[in-house]
């Protein structure tokens, strides 16, 4: 049990790096919400990058896992359209911010048709919880929709809403730093 204790304290005595973080997201997401348009061409520039880094990582998972997976290929289609878009996006950041709403719709979309089609082989193979993966198919599906049917709104509120999302994120991780730094101090006191 001492051992335990020791490794868990010896882990943790970082616990100050996620509150730095969380104390970053805040300050990244106030950022956000007082200056819009700067952030919004960082976000067709983080964007690209994101959808070829998901893109090649979807390429991958479904390609090793081909004979394990029945619907492999959607999978598979899914990282090759994100990596297409992705090198797009990030070839043109100019065009990129205009159609970037379009991009972000389509890809929710097909998102959320392939999160559906993965519940749906969690329930075929018994899987607990695949309820919750359908429910977040179909929310990311509808989420989809909204942005291809008014792209000028989710481009003005998309700041916004990545500000906030940023600062509960830190506030977050900021709450975990700090009970983690409870737990280090448990664990130093049992030694």
């Amino acid at each position: 049990m001492e051992n335990a204790l020791s490794k868990i304290s010896h882990v943790i005595k970082y616990w100050w790096v996620g509150v730095l973080l969380g104390v970053l997201f805040l300050l990244l997401g106030i950022w956000v919400l007082q200056s819009p348009i700067e952030s919004f061409v960082t976000f067709a520039i983080y964007f690209a990058i994101t959808y070829i880094i998901s893109g090649i990582g979807a390429i991958a998972f479904s390609v090793s896992n081909r004979e394990a997976l029945d619907g492999w290929g959607w999978q598979l289609a899914g990282g090759i359209l994100e990596l297409v878009m992705g090198i797009a996006l990030l070839a043109n950041p100019g065009v990129s911010m205009i159609v970037l709403a379009f991009f972000v719709g389509f890809w929710l979309l097909f998102r959320g048709f392939a999160t559906i089609s993965i519940a749906v082989e969690l329930k075929k193979d018994g899987g607990k919880n695949w309820g919750w993966t359908l429910f977040s198919g179909i929310l990311t599906m509808i989420l989809a929709f909204m942005v291809l049917l008014n792209p000028l709104y989710a481009v003005s509120t998309l700041s916004i809403f990545i500000g906030l999302s940023l600062i509960m994120a830190g506030v977050a991780q900021i709450m975990i730093g700090f009970q983690v730094r409870k737990v280090s101090k448990k664990a130093k006191e049992v030694l």
